[in-house]
């Protein structure tokens, strides 16, 4: 995104406004110092020095996140349990052995197409081809090459998740606005059918939403169950949340500190991680932390002598809280 508005300034913006940018760069870089300082902060408290990141310092101690692909496959320093055993496997099959090549670049950039699914309903994709013949404007010659330099730049990172892509957002939203408006511009024969075929597309995205936003209000019927299984890549996540928000509740009725140890069944998703905890973590309300066996879990508790023990298993419907003894 740096790269994005430098190529805003060099290739949009006039040359003789550049000799007055100063002024409105210097408002640019108040507005992101907020940003830095936060993450300096945030960096203290996690990894206790202000330019090391928690990422940093979780891929040193347990291989995860991922190294960029033109590095080697990091190595865990810390034992793992058997879901981060599987969290590391899949980060690192994603990574691939050794490094990058260009072969495997351009097929990886080639299969993340289908993660800009989330952000277009089908009923877009002809505005979105649409969108190509704006490119002849220069302020739209440079959303095309944003785009592209954030999907080339992403590609390097192994474990891509559709939030990464979130920072484009705005620009997603502005190419199906401009592609409609180009589709509206089309004649055949003098007729604007152009504009007709825009308006469907825009009543399709309405009823898309409306259906399976519909289906979500109506979550705990067996008719919806039935139908999200087949739900697009704009999806409504919200399940996991709302288990996490039971649990969170009945700790918050209980007063005092608290210390749950998180039981994971053999069939458990390591996506699924329930162990989150906050910078501060003796200081907490809530210390979350993996059941590793009877011997391991007495040296927490004495660590943590003045904390109600619970044991809690996710993998129950609803997730199961009890009282560790």
């Amino acid at each position: 995104l740096v790269l994005a508005v430098i190529l805003f300034i060099l290739v949009v913006m006039p040359m003789r406004r550049l000799l007055t940018f100063r002024p409105q760069a210097a408002i640019c870089l108040l507005a992101i110092t907020p940003a830095f300082a936060l993450t300096l902060l945030q960096n203290k408290a996690v990894t206790h020095e202000w330019f090391k990141l928690p990422e940093q310092l979780s891929q040193y101690q347990y291989g995860v996140p991922s190294a960029f692909t033109l590095q080697p496959v990091p190595l865990p320093h810390n034992p793992l349990t058997p879901e981060q055993q599987l969290d590391y496997k899949a980060q690192s099959l994603m990574h691939g052995p050794g490094t990058d090549t260009p072969v495997r670049y351009v097929q990886r950039l080639l299969y993340r197409i289908r993660y800009y699914r989330f952000f277009f309903l089908p009923a877009l994709y002809p505005a979105i081809f649409a969108f190509l013949f704006a490119l002849r404007e220069r302020r739209f010659l440079w959303v095309g090459w944003t785009l592209a330099i954030f999907a080339l730049g992403t590609n390097f990172f192994p474990y891509l998740l559709v939030h990464y892509l979130a920072a484009c957002t705005c620009l997603f939203v502005l190419v199906a606005v401009t592609g409609l408006e180009q589709l509206g511009r089309l004649t055949v024969c003098n007729a604007r059918l152009g504009a007709d075929a825009a308006r469907i597309l825009v009543f399709l995205c309405l009823a898309h939403f409306v259906f399976w936003y519909g289906l979500h209000l109506f979550e705990n019927e067996p008719f919806s169950t039935e139908m999200t299984r087949y739900e697009t890549w704009d999806a409504i996540n919200h399940r996991d949340q709302q288990r996490r928000m039971g649990v969170n509740d009945q700790l918050a009725g209980v007063p005092g500190k608290q210390l749950v140890f998180v039981r994971y069944w053999p069939q458990h998703a390591f996506q699924d991680e329930w162990v989150w905890n906050a910078a501060d973590i003796d200081g907490a309300q809530v210390v979350f932390a993996r059941d590793l066996g009877s011997i391991e879990n007495e040296k927490l508790i004495r660590y943590y002598p003045d904390r109600k023990v619970w044991l809690l298993e996710p993998d129950f419907r609803p997730p199961r809280l009890t009282s560790y003894r």
